[in-house]
């Protein structure tokens, strides 16, 4: 609702799900969400394209699209249901406090050139959102560790428990 949700969204930002999606869907939403217009596919190339999957839907021998939608339920299932409300059915809105829910002319005049988020789909292909954390290899010989640390038994902690912070200088 603001400049500088339009600035992001030309420099990739893209929506992602908190649930897996089937990856013919993924790729048909990535078409439709690329930077360039030319790519995207037209209303009535979509149209052919969700027509030709629910004519699908019913026939004896089991499509590709079938099989990754069991699959996406199996791994949504899966998937802890604690940080969803019961009352809630996976999805939730906010309404922006800028929000205006009327028609009015925006000035867009200096945004960047529209790109796609390429590295997010290369790392999150199926645009699930995770929580995740980077990892750092680190070869535990080549640390140089205090005589007091090494001799403190750690065995009854599991890998888990342990963590290393590093800091990085550039």
């Amino acid at each position: 609702h603001d400049e500088n949700l339009a600035i992001r969204i030309c420099q990739g930002l893209r929506p992602i799900f908190d649930i897996k999606v089937p990856q013919l869907i993924v790729h048909l939403i990535k078409r439709c969400l690329d930077a360039n217009p030319l790519n995207r596919p037209t209303a009535n190339e979509l149209y052919k394209i969700l027509r030709e999957w629910y004519d699908k839907r019913n026939d004896s021998q089991t499509t590709e699209l079938q099989i990754q939608i069991e699959e996406s339920e199996k791994a949504n299932n899966n998937l802890s249901m604690s940080n969803i409300p019961s009352t809630s059915l996976g999805l939730s809105y906010k309404s922006h406090s800028g929000a205006s829910y009327s028609s009015r002319l925006l000035n867009y005049n200096n945004l960047p050139e529209p790109k796609n988020s390429d590295d997010y789909y290369e790392e999150n292909d199926n645009i699930i959102s995770m929580e995740s954390s980077e990892s750092l290899q680190i070869d535990i010989s080549q640390l140089k560790i205090d005589d007091n640390v090494k001799s403190k038994d750690y065995s009854e902690y599991s890998e888990s428990d342990l963590q290393i912070n590093v800091i990085m200088n550039d």
